[in-house]
């Protein structure tokens, strides 16, 4: 699944990079010597010392292609910018440019994004749930964090959830038998594969007693669903309520048929080549990040990562992995 909300933000005159660009200049501010210009550079605040001192690692970040660069740094560059003081880190995109002094974070396709972390060329990076199964069997780690609620605990996920129109004459999932069910894209975990993992336990079985549709994105799928194009779909819970929020649709004006287990939203990730000292100063600086304004906008409710406990919270979407391996294996052999 992805973030699929557009966060559009105009930046005026302001270039974002991870350095604190007015402390850069007060330092360089050398020949200013006028009492003026040692009070403005007095009032600047000094970034915090580096939690780990030696000398400083390198770590190449790389992110999904949810949003445009410019987008993936207004949401994500105050985290990175965070982790490079914290864990006295270089982050750097697969260019080798320094984040420090480059806005130009690579956005990948999720094959790119995958072939770039099991090769390690990037050793750092947000990952869909749908995604982990297949890296944890490429031998990489498990995911180390996950945006949730410090206070609480709460970890941010989602559901798998059946949506009708409230007018409509369907009011179970078996009373779609013989109808069109949309789903979003063939590589969706919330969108195909756990549908297709989980609807049959249901009474409803993909290609059989259903006609799959694909409509190319959840908010197509609802929005298709509110004009009545298909009868129903299979969406990602916390995408419908972004919708709802943003008046997008109506609440009122759609039926939940059914929902599944929870799954966890998108996870960070560190490459198998990441030592273990390395590993220990991300997971560190990231429990200790509070997120940005921006962030908490885009994840209500949530204001830092917390740590993962991978069997326990992604059990929901290795049941489905592990399905659709198995159907793809009896595919196979039925060849």
């Amino acid at each position: 699944m992805r973030f699929d909300t557009r966060f559009c933000a105009l930046l005026s005159g302001a270039t974002l990079t991870l350095a604190p660009l007015a402390h850069v200049a007060a330092q360089t501010d050398n020949a200013a010597t006028t009492p003026q210009a040692r009070a403005a550079r007095a009032a600047v605040p000094t970034p915090p010392a580096p939690s780990f001192g030696g000398p400083r690692e390198k770590l190449v970040v790389a992110m999904p292609k949810t949003y445009a660069k410019s987008e993936t740094m207004l949401l994500w560059g105050d985290y990175f910018n965070h982790l490079a003081r914290c864990g006295n880190i270089d982050l750097q995109n697969l260019q080798g440019e320094s984040l420090e002094r480059s806005t130009n974070i690579d956005v990948l396709a999720e094959k790119e994004l995958i072939d770039s972390l099991v090769a390690g060329k990037a050793q750092l990076a947000q990952v869909n749930p749908g995604l982990v199964p297949q890296l944890v069997a490429a031998g990489l780690p498990t995911p180390f964090g996950v945006p949730g609620n410090k206070a609480s605990g709460q970890r941010n996920s989602y559901k798998l959830i059946l949506i009708s129109r409230v007018d409509s004459p369907f009011t179970k999932p078996q009373d779609l038998v013989g109808k069109k069910i949309a789903h979003t894209t063939p590589t969706s975990n919330s969108g195909n594969l756990a549908p297709r993992a989980l609807f049959p336990a249901i009474g409803l079985v993909p290609d059989q007693n259903y006609e799959v549709v694909f409509s190319n994105g959840h908010e197509r799928s609802v929005t298709g669903v509110m004009h009545g194009f298909y009868p129903a779909a299979a969406v990602a819970s916390d995408l419908y309520q972004r919708m709802v929020v943003k008046g997008d649709v109506k609440g009122s004006s759609i039926r939940t048929l059914w929902e599944s287990p929870p799954f966890m939203t998108e996870t960070w990730t560190m490459g198998k080549d990441v030592s273990p000292e390395l590993q220990a100063r991300v997971k560190k600086c990231s429990y200790s990040y509070s997120f940005s304004p921006k962030l908490r906008q885009l994840l209500p409710g949530n204001d830092t990562f917390l740590p993962i406990n991978f069997e326990r919270d992604f059990a929901t979407v290795m049941e489905v992995y592990n399905k659709t391996q198995k159907a793809q294996s009896s595919k196979g052999a039925a060849k």
